[in-house]
């Protein structure tokens, strides 16, 4: 069976608004008359929109298509609580709350925190009087949207044609909320091999669960084979990310500018383009990459973010300054809200030489975060620079101290981005010892990420400190391999038990290193499967996935050992059944 999408023009021929390109898709999936029909009444319905008399008319029409079960939802909180708490099926949000958590936020939040089901319909109702607005809204996928004023049939058709569509999905449902998104990539491998109906949709969320777990090479060529069929702009999208994390930067960048020739409102092209041109020492370009993009689409936080940042590290302080406020302004009701934004902000204000907006900027952390006990230490970290600037030593002294003792208080336990904060406070202090023993804890936890790496370089580079930022981090390096270096020493020499005691003792000495955990698992695992039967060491390694799970549920290596530790229980089953 030819997929609809197939039957999609080719990307250079669709038409300039995005939201027509949804229209045009979906009134492609023509009703199959053969379809049996959809029972309402077995779906659980969460419409969210802060009108009183939308509401009503929503349920009213929902009624009367046999709906009867249907929550209501007025702010994002509110419905962000009512999906965490209950399995929900259809999602229908208004996009213009009259509140700066909008509808767009919604969508954002459900799916970068894997909040929904794959089958879960997500439809955007709008007066489309906000064009910016609504284009960020087809930046985050909504199945489909309904302009106002809109009847009860349009809803019930745009209704079937998404259900329809979705339930063929939801045969991993249960893998991707559960995180296995190994199972998820073979169930998605069968339809593809059976020529499902909507292959070309497994394709695609093939090709994303691939980049979500680390396997690039497998979703280059998924998304390979997608264009092999069609010049669909989301699989060029996706075969760029796999270009760009193969550090192909020249064909990634390539990718994403044919995707904005034929479509300028694909804005997360934008944003990889952006990301590309930094990768290679071209901030400037990024930088300007991102203006055209907020020129156009404002209202994503993640991207006003990364612009604040950009122009900041290019001295283009107006900029950064007003980026920064609209990442603290979008993210104020979400969950991208972070006192660290403030700090970032009041960082921009003192470079600029502004030190009363930044004193400013102190005050409004601590009226938006009262009752944040890391917040509070962010702000002290803040306070202690302001003075430091304003040339006032006792008061930025006094405020270190503060910062430092919350930050014992916490026991340790903070965002590593607020620890090195208080970091680069304590080099302007002039305390070196305390600042290189932060950053070395930091490091020693997050020696592989990225962009901790670029915050400890640029902490380093505002000091005058570059070259010795990246001793600390070669350092940080050169311990991990020596340590997995010994463990494979002990292990060829057929000492398996030290082996897994040099680990575990790495992962008490480094219990936030995700790389040094996952290696523990990994030598657990080996030695009951050479050595035979360990309870204890089953239990550690059960302990160290959920560990992980936590941490980062996506990474690959991770989601091969959830599959390894399972067919380890099945090979010794006879000794889980024996108690023994």
């Amino acid at each position: 069976m030819i997929s609809p999408l197939s039957q999609l023009p080719t990307a250079v021929n669709r038409l300039p608004n995005a939201l027509t390109d949804i229209a045009l898709q979906n009134s492609r999936q023509m009703d199959d008359p053969h379809h049996e029909q959809i029972n309402y009444a077995q779906q659980l319905f969460l419409v969210v929109d802060n009108v009183p008399e939308m509401r009503q008319s929503m349920a009213f029409t929902l009624s009367a298509i046999g709906a009867n079960k249907v929550e209501f939802a007025t702010r994002v909180g509110d419905a962000l609580a009512k999906i965490q708490k209950q399995d929900i099926d259809i999602i229908l949000c208004d996009y213009d709350l009259e509140h700066p958590a909008d509808g767009l936020h919604l969508i954002e939040e459900i799916k970068l925190r894997n909040l929904a089901k794959q089958s879960c319909v997500f439809m955007i109702i709008t007066g489309e009087r906000r064009a910016q607005n609504v284009i960020g809204a087809v930046e985050q996928a909504p199945d489909d949207y309904l302009l106002k004023p809109f009847t009860g049939d349009a809803l019930i058709r745009r209704l079937d044609r998404a259900i329809r569509k979705k339930r063929e999905f939801e045969c991993v449902d249960d893998f991707i909320l559960r995180h296995e998104y190994l199972r998820a990539i073979e169930e998605c491998n069968r339809h593809i091999r059976n020529k499902h109906q909507y292959a070309l949709d497994f394709m695609k969320l093939k090709g994303r669960m691939c980049l979500q777990i680390g396997d690039h090479e497998a979703a280059r060529q998924t998304y390979k084979q997608v264009l092999l069929v069609k010049p669909l702009a989301w699989a060029k999208m996706g075969l760029g990310k796999s270009e760009f994390h193969l550090k192909h930067y020249a064909l990634a960048e390539q990718l994403f500018n044919e995707v904005l020739e034929e479509n300028g409102q694909v804005m997360e092209a934008y944003d990889w383009l952006s990301k590309i041109l930094a990768a290679q020492g071209e901030f400037e370009r990024a930088q300007h990459v991102l203006q055209n993009a907020v020129r156009i689409s404002p209202t994503i936080v993640q991207r006003q973010k990364q612009l604040g940042s950009l122009a900041h590290r290019n001295k283009d302080y107006g900029v950064a300054e007003q980026a920064l406020k609209q990442t603290i302004q979008l993210a104020r009701y979400s969950f991208w809200r972070d006192p660290g934004d403030y700090a970032d902000l009041s960082r921009v204000q003192l470079d600029k030489g502004d030190i009363k907006a930044a004193q400013q900027t102190v005050s409004e952390v601590r009226k938006d975060f009262p009752k944040d006990p890391n917040a509070v230490m962010v702000s002290y970290v803040m306070e202690s620079l302001v003075s430091g600037k304003a040339g006032d030593k006792n008061a930025a002294h006094t405020a270190l101290e503060l910062a430092q003792k919350q930050f014992q208080l916490l026991g340790g336990e903070v965002p590593e981005r607020y620890t090195l904060d208080l970091a680069e406070a304590c080099y302007r202090a002039g305390d070196e010892a305390q600042a290189e023993q932060l950053v070395r804890g930091v490091l020693k936890n997050r020696n592989e990420d990225n962009d901790i790496l670029n915050r400890i370089s640029g902490l380093y580079e505002s000091i005058g400190r570059t070259e010795k930022g990246q001793i600390l981090i070669e350092e940080a390096n050169a311990d991990l391999i020596s340590i997995n270096n010994q463990a494979v020493t002990l292990a060829k020499a057929g000492n398996l038990e030290g082996a897994v005691q040099l680990f575990i003792q790495a992962v008490t000495d480094m219990p936030a290193n995700v790389q040094v955990t996952l290696n523990s698992i990994n030598a657990l695992l080996a030695y009951v499967n050479t050595q035979g039967w360990h309870a204890s060491y089953m239990q550690l390694a059960k302990e160290y996935l959920e560990k992980v799970r936590k941490q980062e549920p996506s990474n690959g290596k991770y989601q091969r050992l959830v599959q390894t530790y399972q067919q380890t229980l099945i090979r010794h089953a006879d000794k889980l059944r024996g108690g023994r």
